[in-house]
């Protein structure tokens, strides 16, 4: 603010004070206008500069709607030239495909090819995107195409100790000039490598030799991996945690990477702006735990296909790599995050890096609408009640059309010392997104024993403090949940029985769930720790599905609410589960199934396709199919869980308020909970 002179000023009768016609301006409002930004005063002042334009009675600017700085939490503006390091990157997409005899015999490969074919028409960027084409079996390929050459050149890279990468120029090519070459080559390489031969796989001197590739421009790697790396730089071993002969310990040594030049290798890429995706396409175990470093790190996104097969994973497939050069993302980002005073940020949680010589600043080579990163505040001095503190998020980004643009996030919260208001104003999506991943980061070389009472601790800290301060006068013999909270015992006992903690999870499952976890949104976490579940044989004597916009009427995670004869569909955000009981009638088996009975369907091998039928019943089912993976943003494999079957005990174990073997019933962690805070407070 800059005041005017006092020389300049002169104090009327009526108390007003006016400035001279000297080209001062600032920000000056009356003694109570409910304003957060004006001003405390007791006088008023008449402005004749043309960028104050306030309205008298209220001391708002008349234009405050019309800047987003202004009226809204979250706004943009676009970066000057101070903010550019380089000119902008371009959008260049790297797709790396296994080519090596598991790859090429489970079909990994002409799945791959298929999908990459698919999605040329949907990468971002426009006229200017790049595109190249990389496989590897025990050698690293590389292709130079051009719109000038009828076939692409090969370029063996054979030494996969001492990797390298050749000239970006020559393997980068233009989208819109080479659209036609680039699906030849990929309708070719399956025939290529038909006859593929032996086990080795050079998958991270690949990925090492791509991300060589990309460090002169950055962009994003999509690499696509079938087998365990065993062969060349960075080779792993086979370290199958899931083993009966091994102890706890051992098995939780096997959620951490098993080599750190991974992580080095990450952080190499992270620092030229190279995002790795990782697409994981196995038969068997591939230790996902060290191939999560190199996403986790970079920004990227790793998924995961066990057994991959075709017929029943391509669309899954599809569909992810489709939505991830398609969704909103920005690159090269910096994200930081200031505070007022009397709090700072202690640390972060997410996918990012963090390099040592920067202190505030997170770097992510790309960023997207699909993650999610945690700040954990702590507080620095007493801070005085009824006042307000402040947060803003400053994120630096290039979106995918060249433009660099800041966002910027302001956040006032209320200072309170009742405790009353603190549990009124409780968020509980985000309580269980940070409890989980302070649960997921510290399960790689830890026990799952130490992160159930984590869990319990701090259910039962928040639950005893409600207790303490809030609800004093009700019986100790009553558990009192917070209404903002009520649902918080719940999540907790479904985040005990979810694969980060349950005893009987592969250990490539619960790595997987741990990478997930740590970058996941709130609606993401959510799903994956409480499934939604539909009776499907309702919804198909109602005839039709409920207005636009709104889904069936979820039932309780129980098997008492399972109806004798029933079909049920179970989404938990990455999968879809339809079960069908064994005394469904032979109608309703046809009609979803296409089986002339329930015997036949359950002798029908697994994997089991779905196809719709031309009749009412498939078509309800599809139509709802479609409306769960648009509310999930997400395909979502269907499988069919049978009895004897192993998809079976997973739908038993999503569950949750059952008794199982991975924990107790929702009823008695209710009462398990209630005495461990009478403990507490006695």
């Amino acid at each position: 603010m800059v005041l005017p002179d006092p020389l300049a000023l002169c104090l009327s009768e009526k108390g007003l004070l006016h400035l001279s016609k000297l080209s001062y301006y600032g920000l000056y409002n009356p003694a109570g206008c409910p304003d957060p930004f004006c001003r405390q005063s007791s006088l008023s002042l008449t402005y004749t500069h043309p960028f104050m334009l306030y309205q008298y009675a209220c001391c708002r600017r008349r234009d405050m709607y019309e800047r987003a700085e202004l009226s809204c939490g979250t706004y943009e503006v676009v970066a000057t030239k101070e903010y550019f390091a380089r000119p902008a990157m371009p959008v260049i997409h790297v797709f790396l495909m296994d080519v090596g005899h598991a790859a090429v015999a489970s079909g990994a490969t002409a799945a791959t090819c298929q999908c990459i074919e698919q999605v040329l028409d949907a990468l971002q960027g426009g006229d200017n995107t790049l595109v190249g084409i990389v496989t590897f079996d025990s050698n690293v390929h590389f292709y130079n195409v051009t719109k000038d050459q009828t076939q692409p050149q090969m370029m063996v890279m054979a030494d996969v100790a001492d990797v390298y990468a050749p000239m970006s120029s020559q393997l980068l090519a233009k989208l819109s000039d080479c659209r036609g070459q680039l699906a030849e080559l990929l309708s070719s390489i399956p025939t290529m490598f038909a006859a593929a031969q032996g086990p080795e796989s050079c998958a991270a001197a690949a990925i090492e030799a791509c991300v060589e590739l990309l460090k002169p421009t950055g962009g994003k790697l999509h690499a696509f991996v079938a087998s365990l790396p065993n062969h060349g730089s960075k080779a792993l071993k086979m370290r199958d945690g899931s083993a009966t002969n091994i102890g706890d310990k051992e098995k939780q040594q096997a959620l951490l990477a098993q080599d750190n030049t991974y992580y080095t290798l990450a952080s190499q890429a992270a620092d030229y702006n190279v995002c790795i995706d990782v697409f994981l396409l196995p038969q068997a175990y591939i230790d996902v735990a060290t191939f999560s470093s190199l996403t986790n790190t970079t920004g990227g996104s790793l998924y995961h296909y066990l057994p991959f097969n075709p017929l029943m994973d391509q669309d899954q497939l599809l569909n992810d790599l489709k939505w991830n050069v398609s969704r909103p993302q920005g690159l090269e980002a910096i994200l930081r995050v200031r505070c007022s005073a009397g709090i700072d940020v202690e640390s972060y949680v997410g996918s990012f890096y963090k390099p040592p010589t920067s202190p505030t600043d997170l770097y992510l080579a790309a960023i997207d609408c699909d993650k999610a990163l945690v700040a954990k505040l702590v507080m620095t001095e007493k801070l005085s009640p009824n006042s307000e503190v402040y947060l803003q998020c400053a994120l630096l980004y290039t979106t995918t059309d060249g433009a660099r643009r800041i966002r910027i996030s302001t956040l006032a919260l209320p200072v309170s010392d009742q405790m009353g208001a603190v549990f009124k104003g409780a968020d509980l999506d985000t309580q269980l997104a940070s409890l989980t991943r302070q649960v997921a980061v510290t399960l790689p070389g830890g026990m799952t024993g130490a992160g159930k009472e984590l869990i319990l601790a701090r259910i039962t800290g928040i639950l005893s403090a409600y207790r303490k301060y809030c609800a004093t006068s009700s019986s100790s013999v009553q558990l009192i949940l917070p209404e903002a909270l009520k649902l918080l015992p719940l999540y907790s006992l479904a985040l005990q029985k979810s694969p980060l903690l349950r005893p009987d999870v592969r250990i490539d499952e619960r790595s997987l769930w741990i990478a997930t976890m740590v970058s996941a949104s709130c609606p993401r976490t959510l799903g994956l720790l409480h499934p939604r579940l539909f009776a499907v044989h309702q919804l198909i004597a109602a005839g039709s599905m409920p207005p636009a916009g709104h889904l069936p009427e979820q039932l309780v995670l129980s098997s008492e609410v399972l109806d004798q004869g029933g079909v049920y569909l179970l989404d938990n955000g990455a999968d879809l589960l339809i079960y069908m009981d064994q005394e469904a009638n032979d109608k309703l088996v046809q009609d979803v199934f296409g089986m002339p009975n329930m015997e036949a369907l359950l002798r029908a091998p697994q994997p089991l396709p779905v196809i719709q039928q031309d009749n009412p019943a498939s078509r309800l089912l599809f139509e709802l199919l479609t409306a769960l993976r648009l509310s999930r943003c997400a395909f979502m494999r269907l499988r069919v869980a049978k009895k004897g079957d192993p998809y079976y005990p997973l739908f038993v174990n999503m569950m949750v308020e059952d008794r199982s073997t991975a924990g107790m019933s929702y009823v008695e962690y209710l009462c398990h909970v209630h005495r461990q805070i009478q403990d507490k407070m006695s």
